[in-house]
């Protein structure tokens, strides 16, 4: 029996890509960083830390660049049209049995100003960003044991092809929604084989109903 869904945020819930990445090479910019833009690219959905590692930065310039970024983005979050990736309305129906938890790779202070904005406050009890640990696997087992569960009355879902690959070490069902919000493409998805591969959120009513066989759930 499912007993509690963990969500990654960007490219799951809410539509931020363009957002983060655009502030991103702007930062980089700013400081006259020499950068190649594809490569970056493809990093993203990481954390910002392991970004800019991944760019050969120093400790001190990587302070610096995280900085301005956070800086720049608290003010681009409220200024900007943040938009959901699909309707939620049907996890506000799974809310009412279901706990709900965020765990993504954004900062907390991104995070919580995007439920904010988009008004999402009361859909999730909790909500982790990269500021709370070192990978989401490990985190997700963490909770586990915080929420008294095993890894099986879980589900996480998520976006990226490393959703999959840390849902699957964490030993709980992987669950990966594909739509024109997502940052993988369905082809690297398939490749890490997830338990589920949804379109939207009302997808997720019969995949949780499949997995807990109970015919009336939702009736």
């Amino acid at each position: 029996m499912i007993k509690v869904i963990f969500f990654d945020f960007d490219g799951t819930i809410s539509q931020t890509r363009n957002i983060l990445e655009k502030l991103f090479f702007e930062v980089l910019d700013k400081i006259d960083f020499k950068y190649n833009k594809s490569k970056i690219k493809k990093l993203f959905g990481m954390k910002i830390e392991e970004i800019l590692k991944k760019l050969n930065m120093d400790e001190r310039l990587r302070e610096k660049i995280k900085n301005l970024y956070y800086k720049s983005l608290i003010e681009r979050v409220y200024l900007s049209s943040l938009s959901l990736c699909s309707s939620v309305k049907p996890l506000f129906e799974l809310r009412r049995r279901y706990k709900m938890v965020i765990v993504s790779n954004s900062e907390n202070i991104f995070l919580k100003m995007a439920i904010k904005k988009l008004k999402l406050g009361r859909l999730f009890d909790e909500v982790y960003g990269a500021d709370d640990f070192s990978t989401k696997d490990k985190m997700l087992k963490k909770l586990f044991k915080k929420y008294n569960i095993n890894q099986k009355e879980a589900i996480y879902i998520g976006d990226r092809f490393s959703d999959v690959v840390f849902a699957k070490k964490a030993g709980c069902y992987s669950v990966a929604i594909h739509n024109n919000c997502s940052w993988s493409s369905l082809k690297e998805i398939k490749k890490y084989s997830p338990d589920f591969i949804i379109k939207n959120f009302k997808d997720l009513k019969k995949i949780i109903k499949k997995i807990n066989k109970e015919k009336d759930l939702f009736s």
